[in-house]
């Protein structure tokens, strides 16, 4: 019995040894297709097929890509990205804005609301001169009189020096932001007028009948 089992478990050892067993096929320097234990190095790059115990292929190793092919694929790739992330900014701009006009109204709101703006800081300033001219002229008077200006006065004339000042730099920085809402909004004009000029050349597909 045990020689029974010993037997049985040489079998069975030497089934899984087979099974593990792998070997190669390659093309060699003369274009004959060799199967061998291994593949000498100066053909892995060329690839090979890994084949089981049985002969059946398991596995294709292709060949080493050339610089060129390697320059195309990444430049192919790179370009499958790009696709792919213009494809996905273009579905969120087609969520936000219907058409060109669409865009061009948004546009239009945010450059009047920051027109708006403008105009109500520039009478503001008006404001603030007006008061800054007329507190300056009664220092002057006092100075002129020979009376020392109260610190009041001078404090008021810092302070509308300075709102006049933060007044004319927010309008700046308005005029700023309006050149970069027009740049930003011509690109997305641009876009959807050519989505919308992709989508009324191209060919309708048949209805099935």
């Amino acid at each position: 019995m045990k020689v029974l089992l010993a037997m049985l478990l040489a079998v069975l050892v030497g089934t899984d040894a087979m099974a593990a067993v792998r070997m190669y096929r390659y093309e060699n320097a003369q274009g004959v297709k060799v199967i061998d234990y291994q593949v000498p190095p100066e053909y892995v790059s060329k690839g090979y097929e890994v084949l089981n115990s049985q002969g059946r292929v398991i596995e294709v190793v292709p060949r080493s890509l050339t610089p060129q092919e390697l320059m195309a694929k990444m430049k192919d790739e790179k370009r499958k990205l790009d696709e792919a992330r213009q494809a996905e900014e273009d579905k969120k701009l087609l969520t936000i804005f219907s058409s060109p006009a669409d865009a061009e109204r948004a546009r239009d709101r945010k450059l009047e609301a920051i027109d708006a703006y403008i105009n109500i800081t520039k009478g503001n300033i008006l404001k603030l001169k007006d008061d800054f001219n007329y507190t300056q002229a009664q220092a002057a008077e006092r100075e002129r009189a020979g009376q020392a200006v109260p610190d009041f006065q001078l404090e008021k004339i810092e302070s509308l020096q300075r709102q006049i000042s933060q007044a004319e730099e927010a309008i700046l920085e308005k005029e700023k932001e309006k050149v970069v809402i027009r740049a930003e909004y011509g690109k997305h004009i641009e876009r959807l007028r050519e989505l919308k000029q992709r989508r009324e050349t191209s060919t309708p597909v048949p209805a099935s009948p």
